[in-house]
């Protein structure tokens, strides 16, 4: 999987997050998204991936269970037989990029922008963001309840604990859990 420069990103509050034409897109995107995000039938799941399909081409798991939000989804890419399981937030605005086989359980928060707040003479919400790829390599578990931050790569391979908060990249083939995320081991 080739990974694109993580340099973070810094946008100012009044461009493309807030620009109409996302707006608009989203607004369009969420009221369809609405009708089956919580819909438990298995069948649903192929619902969910045809709406998903509508707005981004590169979404490729098919089980993605009732409960998921993904914000941005033309900035999401996620390959074959990836699952997404109940309650778990996605926001692409900063791009996320999901390999093959990948397992997300129930409730994993992905978070690609953050507010800046690097200036304290200014309100928070006139600074912008500070925004970050999230890569997640092939055949990775991430355990329930995780939050997995901007600018962060998961290694192929690597198991997270569940309840884990990953704000530093975990290498291939590492087992890591705790808040901060730290590797553990290495997968045997």
């Amino acid at each position: 999987m080739n990974v694109p420069n993580k340099n973070r990103l810094f946008m100012s509050p009044k461009t493309d997050m807030n620009s109409l034409t996302n707006q608009l897109l989203h607004g369009i995107y969420l009221s369809i998204w609405a009708c089956f995000k919580y819909l438990s039938f298995p069948f649903f799941n192929y619902l969910r991936y045809g709406v998903l399909r509508l707005f981004s081409a590169n979404i490729r798991a098919t089980y993605i269970a009732d409960g998921v939000t993904i914000m941005f989804p033309w900035r999401v890419r996620i390959g074959r037989n990836s699952s997404l399981n109940q309650g778990c937030i996605l926001d692409g605005y900063g791009g996320i990029d999901i390999g093959q086989g990948v397992r997300i359980a129930a409730y994993v928060t992905i978070n690609t922008a953050d507010h800046n707040f690097s200036d304290s003479s200014r309100p928070i919400m006139d600074q912008g963001y500070v925004c970050g790829p999230v890569h997640i390599e092939d055949d990775v578990w991430i355990g329930a309840h995780v939050c997995i931050n901007k600018g962060v790569t998961i290694g192929r391979g690597s198991v997270i604990g569940s309840g884990s908060v990953v704000t530093k990249d975990i290498p291939s083939y590492s087992v890591a859990v705790g808040n901060p995320c730290r590797v553990i081991r290495e997968r045997a």
